[in-house]
């Protein structure tokens, strides 16, 4: 990349230091403050938004000054924190989202499945989970929807919605610049710039994020650093208000990402938990990114309503190369390069009619193209292939496959609120959806030797020059098209027991879209289209304030789930590992949630919360189990993504010292049970208790902050995915287990103007 070179440090590090020569007089807001500040959320797509504690449906919402309160710098922050929720990267293929909230969630990196939890940025639907958990900075807010949401935001939110919104423009002048230094050699740095061009009518931004990572593992084969990343973000945004009933904002961002590739663990060679790896080859990956949204939003007399237009565009490209065995052994590679563009404009009315109806109508386009390529690259070892001449010298061999997947989809919903009483409120919401998929797909069987992952020589399937003969050995052409139409429901109460304390039940029915395998690697099982997934949900919620500083909320909630999407890991003994995506089941998970918040004194913030799963199968389609039949083997399995137990708790305590300042002391203890990562269970995601602390001083004006901290101070090993592979040769544990970092110290400091 141009910026390699550390360019991009040199401009955040200049804006920093202008910055400080220009710091502040604005008062600073406690982080005591911001925590117990009601968050206005979009995610009812009502006009103007509601108070967080008004929202009849399960919700975490931040604000900027939470997010930084709590130092959010990623989705992965959030994971351990909510009750029931899972945010983080499966880390076969990086920056590959592995989210799942309720016991609804994936374990893939292929881009063509349908997540089950939707990421909105800036109200723009990202269609691919591939490219999502890139760092985060700049943010306005971030809103975490748990359980079904498909009326208002379609299909794929089946266990969720996570809603990020970025700062806009200021009205005046502002600045900021942070820098960040952390164990494992990581610095960050990022600043913006914000205030207006014509006064009252055009106003702009710009923000930018740097990061350089050089490796918080150590590989136990050289002593090398492994885990090298380094990131750029630029983001800027202009903000048009013609009049006092319409406002227009232009938002672009910029990224690219690039280091190592996976950074692996194989439990034949080493204990879980221990965070040790070795390696050959460390591999590589480089993302890159751009994206636009357009937002209109304007005030209509009819309904004393709001018509808001939101267009967005994203196009996103990714290369990565990994040491699938994981040893130091040279076994294994597997490559892939992922191309994606989308295409999206929701138009949609917002108003109140008779003093008591709240009326939203909408409609939703999106098209999608994908293409995916992926190359495995097997030395193999004899013992691998017995039938082999002696001393004929073994491998390589190199498979390649892929597809290409292009997807349609409109839909048109409508909500209302109608309040029957001044305590009581119905809820009726409906949305209608039709989506189609068409695919090419080439099945990922051995081709021509090549030297290395990234040579593909003629004859061989290569995707991204349009020369593949897409076809499976039991289908000389596959090419295949389908589409599907469904109703997405919703039908509530909620009811006012006093002005702190409220009560809401809904049913609600979500969908999550069927489609293609694009990483098809056995002849015999189809890739596709697999049937919708569909999700009944119930839910009673209590939300509430029960003293002056506090807040406690509580839901329990019931999910029937038919035809429930799968995507089976398989070891294999030539291939590593193998995915079949298909129906499996159907199941029923019934869970609850319980948050709470308190003040006690002036300054002091206490939270803590707790989430419970309990999930089983109730009719099984495929033989899970892998042992040839469908029976009770296959029943007692636990399903995939559901931890049993979530809690938090957590304080916050601001202390004046006078004229300079003020301090801030932070701590958050989380933990999470263990749970299946694979439909047979052998691979599992381990359970953890995590602890994260800081300290901060600032001034008085706000406009300088000093922090110290630690993330995972109990130095717990967790993973992204945990697949079983054959290799070493000869072991019965082997496994590709992408690991996440464990303790990590650091400090940073902040200005702003």
């Amino acid at each position: 990349m141009s910026w390699h070179n550390k360019n991009a440090a040199l401009f955040l590090t200049s804006v920093s230091v202008s910055t400080i020569a220009f710091a502040a007089t604005a008062h600073a807001q406690r982080a005591s403050d911001a925590l117990t500040d009601q968050i206005i959320v979009t995610a009812t797509k009502q006009a103007g938004g509601v108070a967080e504690q008004e929202a009849p449906i399960s919700i975490s919402a931040y604000g900027a000054e939470q997010l930084e309160a709590l130092r959010v710098s990623d989705l992965e922050t959030l994971s351990y924190s909510q009750p029931n929720v899972s945010l983080e990267d499966v880390g076969s293929i990086q920056g590959t989202a592995n989210f799942s909230i309720r016991g609804l969630g994936i374990n893939s990196s292929i881009p063509s499945i349908d997540p089950t939890v939707g990421v909105f940025v800036d109200g723009v639907y990202l269609g691919t989970t591939a490219g999502l958990l890139f760092d985060t900075f700049d943010l306005e807010a971030v809103e975490i929807l748990r359980g079904p949401q498909g009326v208002l935001f379609g299909r794929n939110v089946t266990g969720g919605a996570v809603l990020i919104r970025t700062k806009r423009p200021t009205d005046e002048f502002e600045a900021s610049a942070q820098g960040s230094w952390e164990t494992g050699l990581n610095q960050v740095y990022q600043a913006s710039v914000s205030g207006p061009i014509v006064p009252g009518v055009l106003k702009a931004k710009i923000a930018a994020y740097y990061k350089n990572d050089e490796g918080y593992w150590t590989n136990d084969l050289d002593g090398s650093k492994l885990g090298e990343v380094e990131t750029i973000v630029v983001r800027p945004v202009i903000e048009f208000t013609p009049g006092d009933n319409a406002e227009f904002i232009l938002r672009y961002e910029h990224g690219e990402s690039e280091g190592d590739g996976t950074i692996a663990q194989n439990r034949a060679l080493f204990e879980r938990g221990t965070g040790r790896v070795t390696t050959d080859e460390p591999g590589f990956m480089d993302h890159e990114w751009d994206q636009v949204s357009a937002e209109a939003n304007i005030d209509v007399p009819f309904g004393d309503g709001v018509i808001t237009n939101i267009f967005g565009w994203r196009q996103y490209s990714s290369a990565s190369q990994s040491d699938f065995d994981a040893t130091t052994l040279n076994l294994l590679l597997f490559g892939e390069i992922t191309e994606q563009e989308q295409f999206s404009n929701e138009l949609r009315y917002s108003g109140r009619f008779f003093d008591r109806i709240n009326f939203t109508l909408g409609g939703f386009w999106f098209d999608q193209e994908l293409k995916y390529q992926e190359t495995r690259f097997l030395f193999q070892d004899p013992s691998l292939a017995p039938a082999q001449a002696v001393g004929a010298v073994p491998g390589p061999f190199s498979f390649y496959g892929g597809g290409t997947q292009d997807h349609q989809v409109l839909g048109v919903f409508g909500q209302a609120a109608i309040e029957l009483t001044s305590a009581l409120t119905l809820d009726l919401g409906l949305r209608w959806s039709r989506e189609e998929k068409s695919a090419q797909l080439a099945t990922i069987v051995p081709g021509p030797a090549s030297p290395d992952l990234w040579t593909i020589p003629a004859g061989a399937c290569n995707i991204h020059a349009n020369d593949c003969v897409f076809n499976l050995n039991a289908d000389p052409t596959f090419d295949s098209e389908e589409d599907w139409s469904n109703l997405s429901p919703k039908i509530g109460l909620r009811y006012s027991l006093a002005d702190n304390a409220r009560l809401y039940g809904h049913w609600s029915r979500g969908f999550r879209s069927g489609g293609y395998n694009l990483r098809n690697t056995v002849p015999t099982a189809s890739p596709g289209p697999i049937d919708e997934e569909q999700i009944d949900s119930f839910e009673l919620g209590f939300k509430s304030e029960p003293l002056p500083g506090a807040i406690f909320n509580a839901a329990i909630f019931h999910t029937n789930i038919s035809d429930m999407q799968r995507e089976v890991l398989l070891s294999d003994p030539v291939l590593g590992t193998i995915q079949i995506i298909t129906n499996t089941a159907d199941a029923e998970i019934f869970g609850f949630e319980f948050e709470a918040q308190y003040s006690p004194v002036e300054g002091l913030v206490l939270n803590a919360s707790v989430g419970h799963l309990d999930a089983e199968y109730t009719d099984l389609l495929f033989d899970i189990s892998g042992d040839g039949v469908v029976d009770q083997a296959d029943l007692a399995l636990a399903i995939p993504r559901v931890p049993e137990l979530t809690y938090n708790l957590g304080f916050v305590y601001d202390h004046d010292i006078g004229s300079a300042g003020f301090l801030t002391a932070r701590a958050n203890f989380n933990h999470r049970d263990s749970q299946a990562f694979t439909d047979n269970n052998r691979g599992i995601l381990s359970g953890a208790d995590m602890l994260d602390a800081s300290l901060s001083f600032t001034t008085n004006s706000g406009g300088v902050r000093f922090t110290i901290y630690g993330d995972n101070m109990l130095d717990e090993n967790t993973e992204g995915s945990d697949s079983q592979t054959p290799f070493p040769p000869g072991s019965t544990n082997g496994s590709h287990s992408p690991l996440n970092k464990g303790r990590v110290l650091g400090a940073s400091v902040k200005v702003a103007l």
